[in-house]
């Protein structure tokens, strides 16, 4: 080999030595890059070159620039942060609905212990208008703080639904994101066998951070570009991405569709799926359970009230405002023209569904028991009597259709109408007969009685049923935080087995330093001694 063969290893060497500090530069400098990954430059002997005396090197070259990454790990914190991002937002929303029933401070269990006392203490002077005058006011505190914890509720399912809005937002643009990375990480990988780590590690990070939001599958192709697939349908494919949509229906509740597909029943992972679950188990769960306790406050007092005398001998009087029915159609061809509580002694506080099978024939459903309650034929306009309810369907264009439906409920304004029909001290009915006022305190005992008493549309007394709404939000709360604590530990161990993958170490990234500067010296140095030597044989 020539003397300027030299030339060309001590150049190598200077060429390898830099590229290696470059890289270990970019590990030092993207130490806490969040998704970065280690990179190593591989060095490689150049081919060597047959003399006389047999095979010489000729120096090094860069073979490739290898990225320290676990597939496997990668698709484990993947799902991982899908559990995660779902117990997070489960765990936040249900340490809400706790506050809102919150007993630490008086609240509404001590409101209604009041309320009880009040009517305890007409019984014990009916004629005294003083105690009279303050059960109408602890009836509106009543009032005033159920209408409060309702408000705090439904602000709360309120705020869920603006979050799955921004949810679906995110989603659409992580996934325009990743479908660019997708392009670019093909162009510059083609005809190339070597990867574009960067982009695939931006790629990576925009991959968890659509974990968070959504659970999917994904898979790889031949030309590094990954297809993102949520709930049956591609979010990202080869070609480009397709966007979810959010529609808020108008009794508050949100469908998500991919294309024309309803896509809510499919997703079951990351924060999207614990807010469309959490929406879902605060308005079946806690909320409704509420207003049935509402819905039962007023239907029993109502009831007993009618049945007394006030001082001005008024009689048949509700207390509070009646009960209200709230109704929906799930109809294009017909409409609830009229609906009313007909019958409080036969309402069991359920809600319902009128659903027709074809044109001709309905049938009334308990949704809260699925059970069929009655069923018959239909000609416009029906009145449909069931369980102490009357509603009128009248057609509107062409009548009601086969899987038309409308929703009846006794529950979803009995916290909003809930109000004093009593207005004056004298109106309250203490006494069960006109002939004994104004000593007679029958009626007003029969109130204190009910008011601690079994009623049947509970299974129990009011406060049993406050008592466990308040117990199951509090271990809805709990279970929730526990499992988001857990998920995030899990996580964080993950986090911790990749750092020991892919992480950058500060001490060897610093001995590297050292060791390719010394290399890169030694290069130089090498082309100034054959440069020397050349001078010396040119003199010769």
């Amino acid at each position: 080999m020539a003397i300027l063969g030299l030339f060309d290893i001590g150049r190598s060497a200077i060429f390898a030595s830099q590229t290696a500090l470059d890289v270990t530069a970019n590990n030092i400098a993207n130490i806490n890059t969040p998704g970065y990954s280690r990179k190593e430059a591989i060095l490689e002997i150049s081919d060597p070159v047959r003399t006389g005396a047999g095979f010489v090197g000729r120096g090094v070259t860069v073979g490739g620039i290898k990225r320290y990454y676990d597939r496997f790990l990668q698709a484990q914190i993947s799902l991982q942060y899908q559990r995660t991002g779902r117990a997070n937002i489960l765990g936040e929303l249900y340490r809400a609905v706790e506050g809102a029933f919150n007993e630490q401070q008086p609240g509404f269990s001590e409101a209604f212990s009041e309320y009880r006392k009040a009517w305890q203490e007409v019984s014990d002077n009916p004629e005294a208008l003083p105690q009279r005058s303050v059960l109408l006011q602890s009836a509106l505190r009543l009032a005033g703080l159920a209408k409060g914890v309702e408000r705090t509720l439904t602000d709360l399912l309120e705020d869920g639904t603006e979050k799955i809005i921004d949810a679906v937002e995110r989603i659409n643009t992580t996934a325009a994101e990743i479908s660019s990375l997708n392009e670019m990480i093909a162009k510059v990988e083609a005809g190339s066998s070597t990867q574009a780590n960067d982009l695939r590690d931006r790629r990576d990070r925009l991959m968890n951070q659509l974990s968070e939001l959504v659970d999917y599958s994904y898979f790889e192709d031949d030309r590094g570009r990954v297809t993102v697939i949520v709930g049956g349908r591609n979010l990202v494919s080869e070609t480009g991405y397709s966007e979810l949509t959010a529609v808020e229906n108008s009794d508050g509740t949100v469908d998500i569709f991919g294309g024309r597909v309803r896509m809510n029943d499919y997703i079951s992972g990351g924060r999207l799926s614990g807010l469309l679950a959490a929406s879902e188990e605060i308005k079946g769960g806690p909320l409704k359970d509420f207003r049935r306790l509402i819905a039962s406050i007023v239907k029993e007092t109502n009831l007993q009230h009618r049945e007394g005398y006030g001082l001005d001998g008024s009689t048949d009087k509700d207390f509070f405002s009646p009960l209200r029915l709230f109704t929906k159609d799930y109809s294009d061809g017909a409409s609830i023209t009229a609906a009313a509580i007909t019958d409080y002694s036969s309402l069991n506080l359920h809600e319902y569904e009128i659903r027709f099978t074809d044109p001709g024939t309905y049938e009334v459903y308990d949704i809260d028991e699925e059970r069929l309650v009655t069923s018959g034929s239909y000609t416009s306009p029906q009145t449909i009597s069931f369980e102490g309810i009357e509603v009128e369907i009248t057609d509107d264009a062409g009548g009601p259709l086969r899987g038309d439906r409308f929703f009846i409920s006794p529950l979803e304004m009995a916290v909003t109408g809930l109000s004093l029909n009593v207005t004056e001290p004298e109106e309250v009915a203490a006494a069960s007969a006109p002939d004994t006022l104004p000593s007679d305190n029958r009626n007003a005992l029969s109130m204190a009685e009910l008011l601690q008493g079994s009623v049947p549309d509970l299974g129990g007394s009011f406060d049993d049923h406050y008592r466990g709404i308040v117990g199951v939000t509090g271990y809805m709360s709990r279970a929730a935080q526990d499992s988001s604590d857990f998920e995030e530990s899990l996580l964080e161990e993950l986090r911790l087995r990749r750092e020991s993958v892919s992480g950058v170490n500060l001490d060897e990234e610093a001995a590297n330093l050292i060791r390719f500067q010394k290399a890169f010296e030694a290069g130089a140095r090498l082309i100034r001694m054959t440069d020397e030597l050349l001078e010396e044989i040119l003199r010769l």
